[in-house]
């Protein structure tokens, strides 16, 4: 009788450590931490010409709609048309915020104006820069780019007359080291987008 009782006590104890160990072994992994990005373009040196646009430029907050108002990263996997978020993966700020500091950073650092704000200053502008973000994602296979379209318009205050309306976009090869590659590629994509959008304002 002592030996039965003994033999169902060490099967319980056996049953109770393999499922503790089942338990252990159940425990998923901790989710990867979150990660932002920023985006910094700055032209390549300033213009040697006086600025173009003499007294205030206003860089207005960008349009944009749907996930490309979001903070998370865009991917767009080819064939299958669906544009995705990453998960994990951020913008540091909300990208109608992003490429409107962007912007003022680029303009400022090209010399094409006399000053560069933005309406948060309240100071009466002599011309005014509104944007529509378009895409803003990374186009993944074989060869990954990153890909900036961007609409931008330029507006003299004086007479209302727009000086400067049009679509920019850019693609650039992206590299082997993931998200990390893929933004470097997104920022040099808007980069192109501002510097052509600086080069139709010289024509002016």
């Amino acid at each position: 009788m002592k030996q039965i009782i003994k033999s169902k006590i060490t099967a319980l104890l056996f049953t109770g450590l393999a499922a503790v160990l089942l338990s252990a072994c159940a425990v998923p992994p901790p989710a990867p931490e979150d990660a932002f990005y920023r985006l910094s373009p700055r032209a390549a040196e300033p213009l040697a010409a006086a600025p173009v646009l003499k007294g205030t430029v206003e860089v207005d907050r960008f349009a944009a709609a749907g996930s490309l108002a979001n903070r998370p990263l865009l991917f767009l996997e080819p064939g299958s048309g669906a544009v995705s978020e990453y998960h994990y993966h951020f913008w540091i700020e909300a990208p109608p915020i992003l490429l409107q500091n962007a912007l003022v950073s680029y303009l400022r650092s090209t010399g094409i104006a006399e000053r560069v704000v933005t309406p948060e200053m309240r100071v009466r502008p002599d011309y005014t820069v509104r944007g529509r973000l378009m895409r803003l994602e990374t186009v993944l296979g074989e060869n990954a780019i990153g890909v900036a379209e961007i609409e931008l318009s330029l507006r003299r205050e004086s007479d209302g007359e727009l000086l400067v309306l049009g679509e920019y976009r850019a693609e650039i090869p992206s590299g082997p080291n993931g998200v990390k590659t893929d933004v470097s590629a997104i920022e040099k994509a808007v980069n192109k987008a501002f510097e052509d959008f600086v080069a139709d304002i010289q024509k002016q």
